[in-house]
């Protein structure tokens, strides 16, 4: 078993008098690919969103390169090293797609190493090259996409939190940007943490999983084993 990158130990979020997660255990292993599946309001983003610091959890703990950040400021937490491609995509719309490409390595100081990560990201999303002069909010979902993706990479993360990003694209592009996440994690060694609403495409690629269900982990298992699952087949795979 490879070291522990992140664990959750029991997490519990509120937001006012609703309890959005109650008590997860979650862990994600270096070099992996680890996926939450669940429904609509399941507790999912909420929980991206609380590991990468914008939402404080009401008890439990988070736990990220043996360092407790339940408590610690997003940017910091960007700086250690995970960063966070979120739900909607967020692209900054007046800036060229080379300028929001710049705003995710706002952190970093070393110019090699950046100009390096950006070609690698030019080599992910050949668009984003073609579109580098192009204002942002002028692409097509399906390329703010890969520009959202793009912009988490480009602060060198060793994990990254990537959510829903097949969410409303076109199903030809859905294909490329999960091949580009297989491509990031095996070529570059990045552990990822995938919350997907395309259950089966999510599961195909991930290592592990974990289902959540009103705010609960109801089951885990590996990629695989979720996968043939009948509970998982039922409620997710359209089977």
């Amino acid at each position: 078993m490879s070291e522990t990158l992140l664990s959750t130990k029991d997490l519990n979020v509120h937001y006012g008098a609703i309890h959005a997660i109650k008590g997860i255990d979650i862990e994600v292993h270096k070099g992996e690919i680890v996926t939450i599946l669940g429904c609509n309001g399941a507790g999912k983003s909420t929980t991206l969103r609380t590991i990468s610091g914008l939402i404080r959890p009401s008890s439990g703990s988070i736990t990220y390169k043996d360092q407790n950040i339940e408590k610690t400021p997003p940017h910091d937490i960007v700086a250690m090293g995970l960063a966070q491609s979120p739900e909607g995509r967020l692209v900054f719309p007046d800036l060229t797609v080379m300028e929001n490409l710049e705003m995710g390595a706002f952190l970093r100081k070393d110019k090699p190493e950046i100009k390096r990560d950006l070609e690698f990201v030019y080599g992910l999303f050949p668009k984003m090259k073609d579109r580098s002069k192009q204002l942002a909010g002028t692409l097509s979902g399906g390329e703010q996409q890969m520009l959202a993706i793009g912009r988490a990479l480009m602060s060198a993360p060793d994990l990254l939190l990537l959510d829903e990003p097949s969410l409303g694209i076109a199903p030809i592009l859905v294909q490329a940007i999960f091949k580009a996440i297989v491509e990031v994690n095996k070529t570059q060694g990045k552990t990822i943490l995938l919350v997907e609403q395309n259950a089966f495409a999510a599961l195909k690629i991930a290592d592990r999983g974990y289902v959540l269900e009103t705010g609960m982990v109801t089951i885990t298992g590996t990629g695989h084993d979720l996968l043939s699952n009948e509970e998982v087949k039922n409620a997710y795979l359209g089977h």
